[in-house]
């Protein structure tokens, strides 16, 4: 079974690494998971064979949204005879819950998710780096289709990741190589979003700060949350000020356009005027069909009539979706498909609030890394359709289940416990 444990750790590794590294690595580590997953679910026709961690009752209902969300999203797809495309994106999800078989059967151990975490960042850093300067690249970006905003952000969410790690790394003064590692998996996520000059990927540190602000800084005494505050508003001043990372220049031309479309002009840029003339024709498309949805053909061809009719600006043909998860999924696949989005946003915040409130560092950074990912889908999803792409689903989905399992069976330190009796603490429960 050491063999199994040592193989699920890899796979978490590569599920953590590889989606913005290598190829199609989005699939690379949710495959490996899945495939350990079948023979997990295989191995317990045998009884005794295998003893895995119950999934508990809020793991069931993890295992239920999931199913509840495939279900909802295929049957709109059926419904718009558009099945066969949508099962990239469903399937991933479907490969996370086998993964969720292998995780607790071989649960491995924590070190994998903060090795792949950090690894992931560095990585992604080094190599956003290497095509600013090197390649002489004006945004930083991955392999097909993970372009310039499909890379920066989820090198973003990874960094943000890490940055949680780094709190849990300073509470182990024994293992410094942890601390050092985790804070370079954070620069380097952070440097591959900034490289990237995906401006929408902003919009979330704020949230991810106040959520780190509940999670961690509360716990400290004030002039030490002053000083962390401190800190964060001179490194968000000093990445606008320094012309090299672009920041000053994206947000430049932001504000260019926004004023531009306010007064009905032309700008020589179109990348906000096009998103809001997205929005406005996905809006003019849901009150068509709000009930069912278009479909993502049907999409393309309202699009289509509203250009035509000069409803909307020409500039939002190019685009298959519309630059908003909640309005792409509404136009495309009605209420349900609203419906099944929100519940996949809201899953996270049933499954690890209450860890917020923990007094063991480790339940509470995994807490605070559980909660991450809806907090920063949903800001990603603001200005882009995360969800449309294959990549959405598979990174949601993989990094949810790793995250729940390391989190609900993550041991307890006795001394701890005792602290968390005397202030009240809430456990993770099933």
């Amino acid at each position: 079974m050491s063999v199994m444990k040592a193989a699920t750790g890899a796979a978490v590794v590569a599920t953590l690494m590889f989606p913005v590294l290598v190829p199609g690595g989005y699939w690379w580590g949710l495959g490996g998971l899945a495939l350990l997953g079948g023979l997990a679910a295989l191995g317990r026709l045998w009884p005794g064979w295998l003893n895995p961690r119950p999934l508990g009752r809020r793991g069931w209902r993890l295992v239920w949204v999931l199913l509840g969300v495939v279900s909802t999203m295929a049957a709109m797809a059926w419904l718009h005879e558009e099945l066969l495309g949508a099962l990239p994106r469903l399937g991933a999800m479907l490969l996370a819950l086998l993964g969720l078989v292998a995780l607790h059967t071989w649960r491995p151990r924590l070190s994998a998710l903060w090795a792949g975490l950090a690894m992931g960042g560095m990585l992604a850093g080094g190599w956003a780096l290497w095509q600013r300067l090197q390649e002489g690249a004006g945004r930083a970006s991955g392999h097909d289709p993970l372009h310039a905003i499909l890379f920066g952000n989820v090198s973003l969410l990874t960094g943000g990741l890490c940055l949680a790690g780094v709190v849990w790394a300073l509470a182990r003064p024994r293992h410094p190589g942890w601390l050092l590692v985790l804070a370079a998996g954070a620069i380097g996520g952070l440097l591959a979003s900034v490289l990237s000059g995906t401006r929408g990927g902003w919009v979330a540190l704020p949230l991810i700060l106040l959520l780190f602000h509940r999670g961690f800084l509360a716990w400290l005494p004030g002039w030490q949350q002053a000083l962390a505050w401190l800190s964060v508003v001179t490194l968000a001043i000093g990445l606008y000020a320094v012309p090299q990372t672009g920041v000053q220049h994206r947000v430049g031309l932001a504000m260019d356009e926004l004023s531009h479309y306010l007064e009905g002009e032309s700008a020589p840029t179109a990348s906000v005027t096009a998103r809001l003339e997205m929005w406005r024709g996905a809006w003019q498309l849901i009150q068509q069909r709000p009930l069912l949805g278009h479909g993502s053909e049907g999409y393309r061809q309202g699009m289509a009539e509203l250009v035509e009719g000069a409803v909307v600006a020409p500039s939002v043909l190019p685009h298959g979706h519309a630059h908003n998860d909640l309005l792409d999924a509404w136009a495309k696949f009605g209420l349900p498909g609203l419906m099944a989005l929100l519940a996949l946003y809201l899953l996270p915040v049933l499954l690890f609030r209450s860890g917020l409130r923990h007094a063991d560092t480790t339940h509470r950074t995994l807490a605070v890394a559980g909660l991450l990912l809806p907090v920063a889908f949903i800001d990603f999803g603001l200005t882009y359709s995360f969800f449309a792409y294959p990549v959405g689903g598979a990174v949601y989905s993989a990094w949810l289940v790793v995250l729940w399992t390391l989190y609900r069976h993550a041991p307890l330190v006795p001394e701890v416990d005792q602290a968390a009796k005397c202030q009240g603490s809430v456990m993770p429960s099933g």
